[in-house]
């Protein structure tokens, strides 16, 4: 990935790379390659100059996911939604009861203040931030 401050400086990043690939008989295959675009999915996240944001076709999974009837369901909406913990504030504290029932002694159905937590769960995705780096010379508030 080569990220580039303006379009210029872009064309001359991508043709020191290309160059240095070829110089040490690398080889990007072109099929494979997107060039001057202003976002790109990579690994689960979208890209892009504002920062990283959620890819909405894993998002769509989630807000289209059923209600989990046992435990192994439970365990895979979880890990799915894990992946993207980083988004939702407080995520650990808001969903509490819903990795309860991952708990040795707990049984499932879940019971209401679980399945209001899993959709609110749901709900948070549609909702989730961008992540940017710091930009220090923008103004902060603490």
């Amino acid at each position: 990935m080569v990220i580039s401050k303006s379009e210029e400086e872009h064309v001359t990043h991508v043709s020191t790379v290309l160059s240095r690939l070829r110089a040490n008989s690398l080889f990007a295959k072109a099929s494979k390659c997107l060039f001057h675009v202003s976002s790109v999915e990579y690994l689960g996240y979208v890209v892009s100059s504002e920062g990283l944001k959620m890819d909405q076709a894993k998002v769509h999974r989630i807000l289209n996911w059923p209600c989990p009837r046992n435990l192994d369901a439970l365990q895979s909406f979880l890990g799915f939604a894990n992946f993207y913990r980083r988004f939702i504030k407080n995520y650990s504290k808001k969903f509490s009861s819903l990795t309860s029932f991952l708990k040795k002694d707990s049984h499932l159905p879940l019971n209401e203040e679980a399945l209001r937590q899993f959709n609110q769960l749901k709900e948070a995705f549609t909702t989730a931030p961008i992540i940017s780096d710091f930009n220090p010379s923008l103004p902060t508030i603490v």
